[in-house]
């Protein structure tokens, strides 16, 4: 008797002959990936939850506006070391490209520190002691988690999805379980933001010299050396904006209109962001495999699975579009002004598949010009129309600049994809006849 296993497999591969994709490697990783982003979305939800229903409307939005302070001065980090790392071990990179990476990371991300702390010294100055403590401390255990966590990318690029995914799934329910429990405990501002920094900065601290334990390390080339750091360098040198872009929305809403409208914004994207967050995993599935193969190869199914990743993106919007009514009735009474919000931000599911695809290409190939231009026009475009529509239509402003962002960039990256893949293949093409 054929195993379930085995009739799994045999579908699989029928599909796999149709499609042109290597579903049995994408199932392999993608389980344990989706393993990974279910799980912690789960407890992420469960925390939404306990917070939109325990915590005043103005905590939790002054709450979300110290997290988006921190997250737009990450630009001050080394963004692009993870993506680095991960792109080098899959290219076979010397053990030691982890411990390196990290060291070169914690001299760096001082700097991250310098600017909270000034920040911290502005809040104090202005009497407004929560923000001033709750922005000193993000200033010391934000860089050294986001440090740290560089294991995860080190294990995704030598496709130890399994490892990675089991690691991440504790740390996430460590770091969930702990905002969740202080929230049912207090409305401290301070303390939940102290919760938040400890509980994400340990487990990765402890996986970190886990993974080291695990996979010894050896000697680092000198050139590897040199390649991992202009590469992350040059990733997030191209990321400054894009970072700062990420958070901005949150800043130009708590400045314009206030700390509640905040939280009706952040209850808005609760649920599609994590299903964007969840498209995202796929490219670090991906990126291994697209390493390994030439342009060539690249383009010959290159639009196809573009048109794939919208179809995909649409049915998931339309699902969620019918679904989110009664999900909020339920779950989040207390902000049912956000549902039409969170509909309209759903749409941008049609353009995460298709970037995030058009991006690990360009990773994956080292395709600098490419990821600077799309990076820098997306990142342009999303703070000005942030900062006009914002501040002129308020949440609604903000949404329409970011489906004008995804759907204007998505053509874009058409456009430079076509420009690099030609440029390319005449340089490749003009070596052969010199040679």
């Amino acid at each position: 008797m054929i195993s379930i296993k085995e009739k799994t497999k045999n579908i699989l591969l029928r599909i796999q002959e149709k499609v042109r994709i290597d579903l049995l490697y994408v199932a392999g990783g993608g389980f344990w990936l989706s393993s990974a982003f279910l799980s912690s979305s789960l407890l992420s939800l469960v925390q939404v939850i306990i917070f939109a229903n325990v915590l005043p409307k103005e905590v939790y939005g002054s709450y979300k506006y110290i997290l988006s302070l921190a997250g737009t001065f990450s630009f001050i980090t080394l963004t692009g070391m993870n993506m680095a790392v991960t792109q080098a071990a899959s290219k076979g990179a010397s053990l030691g490209i982890l411990p390196y990476a990290v060291k070169v990371q914690l001299k760096w991300n001082f700097l991250f520190t310098t600017a909270m702390t000034i920040l911290a010294g502005y809040y104090f100055i202005n009497d407004n002691t929560i923000f001033a403590l709750s922005t000193f401390v993000l200033g010391f255990t934000f860089p050294l988690a986001t440090t740290f966590n560089t294991y995860g990318a080190f294990l995704s690029g030598r496709k130890e999805f399994r490892r990675a995914s089991l690691y991440n799934i504790v740390t996430v329910a460590i770091q969930l379980t702990s905002m969740a429990v202080g929230a049912l405990l207090t409305t401290n501002i301070f303390i939940l933001v102290v919760i938040y920094g400890v509980s994400g900065l340990l487990p990765n601290l402890f996986f970190y010299l886990r993974t080291l334990r695990l996979y010894k390390s050896e000697p680092i080339q000198q050139h590897e050396k040199e390649e991992l750091v202009t590469y992350s360098k040059h990733l997030s040198l191209m990321h400054i904006l894009s970072g700062v872009a990420q958070y901005v929305d949150k800043l130009v809403i708590f400045h314009y209109i206030g700390a509640i409208e905040l939280a009706v914004y952040g209850l808005a994207l609760a649920v599609p962001e994590r299903g964007r967050g969840y498209i995202k995993t796929l490219s670090t599935i991906i990126l291994p495999k697209l390493s390994e193969k030439t342009l060539a190869e690249i383009h010959k199914t290159f639009y196809k699975r573009v048109f794939q990743g919208m179809l995909i993106g649409a049915a998931i919007s339309g699902a969620y579009i019918l679904a989110a009514p009664l999900f909020y009735k339920i779950f989040f009474p207390k902000y049912l002004e956000a549902i039409a919000y969170s509909q309209v931000f759903s749409l941008t599911l049609l353009f995460v598949l298709p970037s995030n695809y058009i991006s690990s290409v360009f990773n994956a190939h080292k395709m600098l010009r490419p990821l600077y231009f799309s990076s820098l026009s997306a990142s342009i475009t999303k703070i000005l129309l942030y900062l006009v529509l914002g501040k002129m239509f308020g949440i609604w402003g903000v949404i329409t600049a970011i489906l004008i962002m995804y759907a204007s960039n998505t053509g874009y990256s058409f456009y430079l994809w076509e420009v690099e893949r030609r440029r390319q293949q005449n340089l490749h093409e003009s070596s052969k006849i010199s040679y």
